[in-house]
């Protein structure tokens, strides 16, 4: 009894964990970054430390698709996934998500501007430096950011920085793509 248990639990644990992941990645997943990224904004906060918040998102998605095909598309997800545990391997607390299709989200706790602009610009020339190999060819992929950041001591809604990241986001789309934004909000 005690073994069937013990494998019980073991079996709910890994169901747990593959419930925060995504399948194709092996990232968090969105709803888990929601309910972590509303926990860390409520402790930086509590503890008057800077947060910030970066969201990347891969340009012309579409055409690497369309060009090479769905599965060389997934490969340059499961790229830009590995990259950014690269890039971000050095910083404390980083959590990193795919956000939803070929965009992806990393919370920085403790991190303010201008720093996290210098980290987010590493993170896109890493990716626009590194082709991506699939079926014999390689494939060049470039991402645009766009990043937030709270103040310490700010109070912010994870909607508010998330809205502000968006903007910032689509500001760097708009003004050419492969390129880092900040948000011209404060929280």
């Amino acid at each position: 009894l005690s073994a069937a248990l013990e494998q019980l639990a073991e079996a709910n644990s890994r169901l747990r964990e593959s419930n925060r992941r995504d399948v194709l990645t092996g990232m968090f997943n969105r709803r888990h970054f929601r309910e972590v990224f509303e926990q860390m904004l409520q402790q930086a906060h509590e503890t008057r430390q800077p947060l910030s918040l970066m969201l990347i998102d891969l340009d012309h998605f579409k055409h690497v698709n369309d060009e090479y095909g769905h599965l060389a598309g997934d490969e340059c997800l499961r790229a830009l996934a590995r990259m950014l545990n690269q890039c971000l391997s050095s910083e404390p607390g980083a959590v990193i998500a795919r956000f939803g299709g070929e965009e992806f989200v990393v919370v920085l706790p403790g991190v303010a501007s201008p720093r996290v602009l210098d980290i987010a610009e590493k993170v896109r020339k890493h990716i626009g430096g590194e082709p991506v190999h699939y079926a014999g060819q390689q494939i060049a992929i470039t991402a645009s950011i766009g990043v937030h950041s709270v103040p310490a001591g700010a109070t912010a809604s994870a909607d508010e920085v998330l809205h502000h990241a968006d903007d910032a986001l689509y500001s760097a789309k708009n003004s050419g793509r492969n390129r880092v934004h900040a948000a011209a909000v404060l929280a």
